[in-house]
């Protein structure tokens, strides 16, 4: 534990892959010292106490059960004493000068609330994340894209997919598989909102965010996103979408 950190980092655990062991390895290599926290929602395992021979400095804090991702990441909030917070998933790989790069462009511009990067997968493509508040048409968009117009265009606007951001842009939405948020707002906003146990929970705080200040898209900072997303595979998982996308809107009004 840092006893003066300007970045802290949260990653939170649910019966995690080795690919979490990477992503510790790029904090820890990091050129700017990080605070490390790691909310273990699956305390059966032993990921967690892999990590902390890994990072001694590391905090682990187990919970008894799976709290889901955003109220495990609340679970650290009380505990920071960073300037700038990261939020990042167990599968996403990044190189050692990029929290620093960060950290010095919101340093540079006080009024964002938080920065977000340019995402690749482990091949090079790029993944084309939301880049806009979520809409029935949006989210259609998504599931059905393979199906041609409308469905493609829809999606292809819900993430910018062909807008060819070359700087830094103001956005909709910052993905929750890695963020860098001003701790401050997200002491402000207290963290997610736990009625998302999973899904939409980013872009719930996305919106909330807003209000404080603007998110932005940095496309010069790239991370590597895995993209673990066996959750969406199942019954259960595709239920839990459902429900997040019917709790989001219910909260903030049906849009087309």
């Amino acid at each position: 534990m840092l006893t003066d950190p300007k970045v802290s980092a949260c990653i939170v655990l649910y019966h995690a892959p080795d690919d979490v062991l990477n992503t510790v390895q790029c904090l820890q290599d990091s050129d700017q010292p990080i605070d490390l926290f790691i909310v273990d929602n699956s305390p059966e395992d032993t990921m967690a106490e892999r990590i902390r021979w890994m990072c001694p400095g590391a905090q682990i804090l187990p919970q008894a059960s799976n709290l889901g991702f955003g109220r495990a990441n609340n679970v650290a909030l009380p505990l920071l004493k960073s300037r700038y917070h990261l939020l990042v998933n167990p599968d996403v790989t990044f190189p050692p000068d990029l929290i620093s790069r960060m950290t010095a462009y919101m340093d540079d511009h006080p009024e964002i609330a938080i920065l977000t990067p340019r995402v690749f997968s482990p091949d090079g493509s790029e993944q084309f994340l939301p880049k806009k508040q979520p809409t029935i048409r949006y989210l259609l968009g998504g599931r059905l894209e393979k199906l041609g117009n409308p469905f493609r265009r829809w999606r292809a606007d819900y993430t910018l997919a062909e807008a060819n951001i070359a700087s830094p842009t103001a956005v909709g939405f910052a993905t929750g598989c890695f963020l860098l948020i001003r701790t401050s707002v997200f002491r402000q906003l207290k963290g997610f909102d736990p009625r998302f146990f999973l899904y939409q929970e980013d872009s719930d705080l996305s919106r909330r965010a807003m209000e404080i200040g603007p998110i932005v898209y940095h496309p010069e900072m790239c991370i590597t996103h895995a993209w673990a997303r066996e959750n969406t595979r199942t019954f259960k998982g595709n239920m839990r979408q459902v429900v997040s996308i019917f709790k989001f809107f219910m909260k903030w009004g049906w849009q087309w």
